[in-house]
């Protein structure tokens, strides 16, 4: 189990390296024009958008744009931040499976000694420490840039938002490595976890402009996250938390049961 472990860590540093990268400059770009933004005419701004279409890409409209902690959930953290590292998430869980029995060679790796959950937990275990180290680097980036641009994060704003984005991405990767026990394809794993992220996302700004679903918001996964309110007050929701750490232990655990049981 160690060994795999090992193994996956060498074989996705390089990717996750990129993704950090790619992440931190982001952050970078979108922190340093923050007090340009500041200085922009808000309510002016605000008018020439259709009032909908604001709370469409946020649950407080454009009144938090001139914050740093609703520009950035607007602009970055909200959705496109975690939609960047869903890619990662159902990338190594549809290669985990899906993907090395596409490739016929999940022969191989089970020829090691190591039983079927073992190999699975390992698989796992390398795919959560790289999605919290994404989100612990890209946080504590944002700190810094906001030390240096003036656009202070509070640090328990910060602490909070790395929680519980560390346990929705958890909960995507548990939701994946489920589909990728029964499904042929790493493709089609990356895919349904792709649509079905982008489609909650959706679905919940959605109720923000549809009266007649407003009470159906709970629906979506994306419910339990928001970015702003965790930067803005700092406080996690604990049964909420509870509830996505739930999902990945559900996703896992019927993965562990499914792929003991399959052919391979």
């Amino acid at each position: 189990m160690i060994n795999i472990i090992i193994q996956r860590l060498r074989e996705q540093f390089r990717g996750v390296s990129i993704y950090i990268i790619s992440l931190v400059a982001y952050s970078l770009l979108m922190v340093s024009i923050f007090p340009s933004i500041q200085k922009m005419d808000i309510q002016a701004l605000m008018s020439s958008y259709p009032e909908n279409i604001a709370k469409f890409f946020g649950s407080s409209g454009m009144l938090s744009f001139n914050t740093i902690e609703g520009y950035m959930s607007m602009e970055f953290l909200s959705f496109f931040f975690i939609l960047i590292i869903v890619f990662y998430v159902g990338s190594v869980a549809g290669s985990a499976i899906a993907g090395r029995v596409e490739k016929r060679i999940m022969d191989f790796d089970l020829s090691q000694p190591i039983s079927r959950t073992k190999y699975i937990l390992a698989e796992s275990i390398v795919a959560i420490k790289y999605s919290t180290l994404i989100v612990v680097l890209t946080s504590f980036s944002l700190y810094i840039f906001g030390q240096i641009f003036d656009a202070h994060f509070q640090a328990k704003g910060l602490i909070a938002f790395s929680v519980i984005a560390t346990l929705f991405l958890w909960a995507l990767y548990g939701i994946a490595i489920l589909l990728s026990s029964f499904l042929k394809t790493k493709s089609s794993v990356m895919l349904i976890t792709f649509a079905f992220t982008l489609g909650s996302y959706i679905f919940l700004s959605l109720t923000r402009i549809v009266d007649k679903i407003q009470h159906l918001d709970k629906i979506s996964i994306f419910y339990l996250y928001n970015s702003e309110a965790l930067l803005r007050a700092g406080d996690i929701n604990w049964n909420q938390a509870g509830i996505l750490f739930l999902i990945l232990v559900i996703g896992l655990t019927g993965a562990i049961l499914i792929f003991n049981k399959k052919d391979i």
